[in-house]
């Protein structure tokens, strides 16, 4: 019996150590994997929000003007002059309107809700692309159709910082449905850029106006000179005395003398904040 009692004990301790061991090979099996530690993945760019600025275009020669204004409520403004600088040449004058990006392929689309530029800017139905890079925006067109984005169908444009004078400025008692604004550009011109609700071409009075600008240093004295005047004399092409006065970076104050008698009156300073 006692034979027995002890080939009994030794079989169940094989057969516990045998358990064990099953659990210790299951515990290291091949499929079981560690875990992994969590991989944040690089943010990728929004193309909406890069392009939201002030746009000049690379391959405007000197006496020519090519801009595009995104705005952050999805507007743009486009203007363009060539060289003829004439207020006949249907494709001179601005467009304003609305847009929007792909996120994911960067498809522009602009609908215009006034056109004074013709056959210029954003209007026409063809497929665009919009991209930044290096600190480029890059308009990519297909003008003919082919369903390609060509060599030649690809437009670089600069930005236009907003810093002290310079940039795009709202003027702040537009109504809500009504453009007023000016932009300052680095190479010494103007934008100025009206369109009342109606939104009418007929109007004379709504259009853009492009000129030369100076600022004194001292005293403040904004002088301009006109070369393309497409609102009928509003803006700054008559001939009064400016001043032209930032607070801050984010505020424009604008004073005219319009009744010419050496003083700026309280209703003579009209006031601009950035889009």
């Amino acid at each position: 019996m006692k034979s027995f009692k002890l080939a009994l004990l030794a079989m169940t301790t094989a057969l516990i150590l045998q358990g064990c061991g099953s659990d210790s090979d299951s515990d290291e099996s091949p499929t079981s994997q560690p875990d992994q530690p969590d991989v944040t993945q690089p943010d990728q760019p929004n193309i909406d929000t890069e392009i939201v600025g002030m746009w000049s275009s690379d391959d405007t020669a000197s006496g020519e003007l090519s801009t595009i204004i995104f705005m952050d409520d999805g507007t743009y403004i486009q203007t363009q002059v060539d060289s003829s600088q004439s207020t006949s040449e249907a494709g001179n004058g601005m467009e304003l309107g609305s847009y929007s990006v792909s996120s994911t392929e960067g498809k522009l689309t602009a609908t215009p809700i006034f056109d004074k530029n013709g056959t210029s800017g954003l209007s026409d139905s063809v497929m665009r692309y919009a991209q930044v890079s290096n600190g480029k925006f890059i308009l990519k067109v297909d003008e003919n159709g082919n369903g390609i984005i060509d060599s030649n169908e690809s437009y670089r444009f600069s930005e236009t910082k907003s810093e002290s004078i310079l940039g795009p400025w709202d003027f702040d008692d537009a109504d809500d449905n009504e453009l007023l604004g000016l932009a300052f550009l680095e190479n010494g011109t103007y934008i100025y850029l009206q369109v009342d609700e109606d939104r009418s071409v007929d109007n004379s009075e709504n259009g853009m106006e492009w000129g030369n600008y100076t600022v004194d240093a001292v005293t403040g004295q904004l002088t301009t000179t006109i070369i393309y005047d497409g609102n009928a004399g509003t803006g700054l092409s008559e001939p009064r005395t400016r001043y032209a006065r930032v607070t801050g970076n984010t505020a424009l104050t604008i004073e005219v003398d319009d009744n010419q008698d050496d003083v700026i009156d309280y209703e003579e300073m009209f006031k601009f904040s950035r889009p």
